[in-house]
């Protein structure tokens, strides 16, 4: 492998969490802006007749955190999401190249934490739109965080498992007859 080649890996390998993060907000950003002009605050849109009991989008406003958590901690939150993306862009340098998976779990949280830190920067609340139903009103940048916890947690619990081995094969005995 050339030097080149090496310097160039890692840089790609880092690069990955920053693609995905940008993705998410991207898919954040452009998905609340859709629901903030095209629904006034407390209307509910029925997607399928076939989802009514289920899902639905439900245009809600939120300062606490995700699920409607920690209501009114805008100002908190927001320096609370500065100070985890600086800490999830200083981790991601320090991770070694085949760690795709934690890569990919951090660029999902970052992407969430910085969509929903514009909503509070340039709105003072979050807009979540997404209703299951048996759950709290969400939105895009919940849902990537929630998902790269869970990535995380999977990754985790695969690394704490200790690698399985298989017995040896059994060797005959010189001289002796299997038959």
């Amino acid at each position: 492998m050339t030097t080149q080649y090496t310097a160039v890996l890692p840089m790609r390998s880092q690069l990955r969490l920053f693609l995905i993060a940008a993705g998410v907000i991207a898919v954040d950003q452009l998905s609340k802006w859709q629901v903030r002009g095209r629904m006034a605050i407390g209307d509910t849109v029925e997607i399928h007749p076939w989802l009514r009991d289920v899902f639905d989008l439900a245009h809600t406003t939120n300062t606490g955190a995700a699920f409607g958590m920690f209501k009114s901690g805008s100002t908190l939150l927001t320096v609370l999401a500065l100070l985890v993306s600086g800490a999830i862009v200083y981790y991601n340098r320090t991770l070694a190249v085949e760690q795709v998976w934690v890569r990919t779990a951090l660029g999902l949280q970052l992407g969430g934490a910085i969509g929903n830190m514009l909503d509070r920067l340039y709105q003072g609340y979050v807009t979540d739109f997404l209703h299951l139903h048996y759950w709290p009103v969400f939105n895009v940048a919940d849902a990537a965080i929630s998902i790269g916890v869970v990535i995380l947690i999977m990754v985790m619990r695969g690394e704490s498992k200790p690698a399985r081995t298989l017995p040896a094969p059994a060797v005959a005995e010189p001289g002796s007859n299997p038959d």
